[in-house]
């Protein structure tokens, strides 16, 4: 099992395999047989039907048609029938608070790439995730981000020389990070030298860009692009978007706001220049879409809020963003107006061949550990993915992008993280909200029971 991106395994992880007496690995010699599911494997291609799946201690043993192999006799056996079995949803950009960790699997959430918390305390709680002393998904972190001078948060790390960019990607290293991200502030003088050092330890750098355009950023060997930032002056080429960026909300405004002057060729034919990077595209479209409709208050009482406690200021504190950025009625119907080519930007660079991953960025501001994942899908194919595209975007492409490749798939020797559903994605993708049951690691977790026990 592949995970880390760097090739050097660190030690929460490498145990992720041993049994004893972790909450989340399954007992020794556990065997389930889950029958008549119709299948999706994660790989993109038409489900299977009448599918039968044998689960040995945490890895899939065999997938086989029903009646085509035998069933163990000691395993358990679960009738599907009527079900869809998808396999186990990656956050690709996602801010895990311990609160949350639950939340996530109950929505079916089975691994979550952070991009951002303080290093101490995020990266000990992705050891208590992935040693299962703590009910949750799977967590690969980059611990504190990198960020010009000064830093937009204060536990982000800032740098204003090359050699400070070098340090500080020596020190994240040592300090056992699955991979680096960058924010607004690192201009292009910074990104080379971070860069060259990422690549001598083999630590693939994430972007969230401000003063760096995403076409520079790409070329120059980022393995993904967050919230689609830097496009809007890629394709523009105007200079004052990086200088906006000097302050956080304000660069984040004008960007936010740029995508509604763009024309559709301007959007193609920078979706076009991205793909031929290579460069994974995280949108977040569930972050534009919660920006563009921030002052209905609606969005407090939405499906999933139950889901998230009183004193959650992540995700509930709307009045206090509101008061530092200023946004009145006017930035929101710009907002909106955006949106149109935003999701322009995702089905041009989807018909470019060119990646994506799902990524919700919870816990934010409105933004749900686990529901908002699903949201994510939903606007992706409102933007032009099939439904089975946003599946693979938030499976298969988000292991890929991790470098995991024992995960995001259904398949023999691949590891028991999956999804049982009451309803049909590939027909609705609200179908995927559904959900019977989740297997992460072997261990079956009912969503009901798993909720009762923070109720």
């Amino acid at each position: 099992m592949t995970v880390r991106p760097s090739g050097r395994p660190t030690v929460a992880l490498a145990l992720l395999l041993l049994a004893g007496c972790n909450k989340l690995l399954p007992p020794k010699d556990s065997v389930i047989a889950l029958e008549g599911a119709t299948l999706i494997d994660g790989a993109g291609g038409a489900p299977k039907q009448d599918a039968l799946i044998i689960i040995r201690n945490g890895h899939i043993d065999a997938i086989a048609r029903v009646n085509e192999i035998p069933i163990p006799k000691s395993a358990e056996r679960i009738n599907l029938v009527g079900k869809t079995v998808m396999p186990g949803l990656i956050d690709a950009h996602a801010h895990v608070e311990r609160w949350a960790a639950g939340r996530y699997v109950a929505w079916g959430v089975t691994t979550v790439r952070d991009l951002h918390g303080g290093s101490d305390t995020v990266l000990a709680l992705r050891n208590a995730l992935n040693l299962g002393s703590l009910v949750g998904p799977r967590m690969f972190s980059a611990g504190a981000m990198i960020d010009g001078v000064p830093p937009t948060y204060p536990n982000a790390t800032g740098i204003a020389t090359p050699e400070q960019a070098r340090r500080a990607v020596d020190q994240h290293a040592v300090a056992g990070v699955d991979y680096l991200k960058i924010y607004t502030k690192v201009t292009p003088a910074l990104l080379r030298p971070l860069l060259d050092e990422a690549e001598k330890l083999r630590l693939p750098v994430a972007a969230h860009l401000g003063k760096t355009d995403a076409l520079t950023a790409a070329r120059a060997g980022v393995i993904s692009i967050e919230h689609m930032a830097g496009v809007v002056q890629a394709a523009t080429g105007d200079p004052s978007y990086a200088t906006a960026h000097n302050s956080f909300l304000a660069g984040w405004t004008a960007e936010e706001k740029g995508w509604a002057g763009l024309d559709s060729g301007a959007v193609a034919r920078t979706a076009r220049s991205l793909a031929q990077t290579k460069v994974t595209i995280v949108p977040t479209l569930v972050v534009h879409d919660i920006l563009s409709r921030l002052d209905n208050p609606i969005l407090l009482t939405r499906p999933g809020m139950e889901d998230v406690p009183e004193n959650a200021q992540s995700v509930r504190s709307v009045p206090s963003l509101l008061r530092r950025t200023g946004w009145h009625t006017g930035d929101f119907a710009a907002f909106r107006r955006s949106r149109r080519r935003q999701d322009q930007f995702v089905r041009e660079y989807k018909r470019a061949g060119g990646p994506i991953a799902a990524g919700s960025d919870a816990a934010n501001q409105l933004l749900i550990p686990g529901y908002s994942l699903h949201e994510e899908m939903a606007l992706l194919v409102a933007a032009g993915l099939t439904p089975l595209e946003a599946i693979t975007a938030a499976t298969r492409r988000g292991a890929q992008l991790l470098h995991a490749d024992s995960l995001g798939m259904l398949a023999p020797g691949k590891v028991a993280d999956l999804v049982v559903l009451n309803g049909n994605p590939a027909a609705n993708i609200l179908s995927t909200r559904n959900i019977a049951m989740v297997i992460i690691r072997g261990r079956v977790i009912r969503p009901d029971s798993l909720r009762a026990t923070w109720k």
